[in-house]
């Protein structure tokens, strides 16, 4: 039902705006629980009229847009709120068609109707009349709407929803946001310049969402990315290309100035973008999840602070997540040989590295000389007389001794 629900980014209720009396009524429309900056659009699909024993919905002629026999005309409005469920009789003069199950309609088939709607292809290219809404301020309202039937559709997603009440309709915007969480394996802890790490992102799919979504990967300029990046979708592999894109980017000086899109990163960041098709998304069922899973190798420059920083936000029509970072520091040590008391000039020492089982080995850590620029760059007061190394598998100086 979803999938087919969710063709276009339509629709979150149906709602009646009922007069008292044939004259036109200054209704309104409040939408309540909006998401910031997701548009709102009433259209007005039919007229309302009751002389106090009855009450009628119709079309004009001209607003059924008839044929000669008096069927409505393929892709006229008529013919749309027909294949939705409606079904009209036209007036002894002509000039009306009158919604004849409309009882029917406002009851428990109105979310059949509110449905195919908002899967009709022709709908969003129909002249209805609509007012349009953005929602900072946690609802949308339309006021002074003449009376009538009217349908609102909503730019997050596409569920429906029917409030019914005499002057003020109200309704709740029922789509929900895609939430995210971001974790590197437990293996990555304790990391050096050479170690892979790998990363996991999650992706939860909300209610009614059926647009693209992106995930924006920042990388601090000590990781490399490795471009491996693999996707499933509800435990489906998704294929790279077709049901995802990625691209990167590395931050330059310009790219970080003030004003710029990135402005106050870090100059040699990598930002991963990971866009997922609409129809990826339309197919997800609430609660089912995108996961993407990737390594990264840790670089000579993370050596210099001493860590590695990922942070991850996801985007959804005009929402953002919170970002999630992950930061690992990198292994550090101080190596001390002393007599007892007074260090041994000259000493020499192996390292190893041990495995879950206690087996050692071996390793061999290349190192270079740090500059006065690096040492300051990274916050670093540099005593007298003390050289400072950072790890670098270029380096010329071997701790093997």
């Amino acid at each position: 039902m979803k999938k087919m629900k969710k063709i276009f980014a339509l629709l979150i209720a149906m709602v009646m705006v009922l007069g008292m009396s044939t004259s036109v009524f200054a209704g309104k429309i409040d939408v309540q629980g909006v998401l910031d900056g997701e548009t709102y659009t009433a259209y007005k699909i039919l007229n309302y009229t009751n002389n106090g024993d009855a009450y009628s919905y119709y079309l004009t002629a001209a607003e059924y847009d008839a044929n000669e026999d008096g069927t409505a005309k393929d892709g006229g409005l008529g013919d749309i709120l027909q294949d939705a469920g409606f079904a009209f009789t036209k007036s002894a003069d002509g000039s009306q068609y009158f919604v004849k199950n409309a009882e029917a309609l406002t009851t428990s088939g109105v979310s059949d109707v509110a449905a195919a709607l908002g899967a009709d292809t022709r709908l969003p290219g129909k002249a209805l009349a609509k007012k349009t809404a953005t929602g900072a301020s946690g609802r949308a309202e339309f006021s002074d709407l003449a009376t009538g039937y009217y349908f609102i559709t909503s730019s997050a997603g596409s569920l429906t929803a029917l409030h019914d009440d005499n002057e003020i309709a109200t309704v709740v915007e029922k789509n929900t946001m895609i939430t995210d969480t971001k974790v590197v394996d437990e293996k990555s802890k304790n990391a050096q310049v050479g170690d892979v790490l790998t990363y996991t992102v999650t992706l939860t799919d909300g209610k009614g969402t059926n647009l693209e979504a992106k995930i924006i990967d920042t990388m601090s300029k000590g990781l490399t990315y490795d471009n491996n990046a693999t996707a499933t979708a509800n435990g489906e592999p998704l294929t790279k290309g077709t049901d995802f894109t990625v691209t990167t980017k590395t931050l330059t000086a310009a790219d970080v100035a003030e004003g710029a899109d990135y402005e106050g990163q870090q100059v040699g960041a990598t930002v991963v973008t990971y866009t997922f098709t609409a129809d990826v998304i339309t197919e997800l069922e609430e609660s089912q999840k995108i996961v993407v899973t990737y390594t990264a190798t840790v670089n000579d420059d993370a050596s210099i602070d001493g860590t590695v920083s990922n942070t991850e936000y996801t985007q959804y029509s005009k929402q953002e997540t919170t970002p999630n970072t992950v930061t690992e520091t990198l292994t550090d040590m101080t190596v001390n040989k002393t007599d007892g008391k007074d260090a041994l000039k000259g000493a020499k020492f192996k390292l190893y590295r041990t495995d879950s089982a206690q087996n050692l080995t071996h390793v061999d850590v290349k190192l270079r000389q740090l500059t006065d620029d690096e040492l300051t760059a990274a916050g670093v007061i540099k005593a007298a007389d003390t050289v400072y190394y950072t790890v670098d598998p270029n380096g010329t100086n071997l701790i093997d001794m």
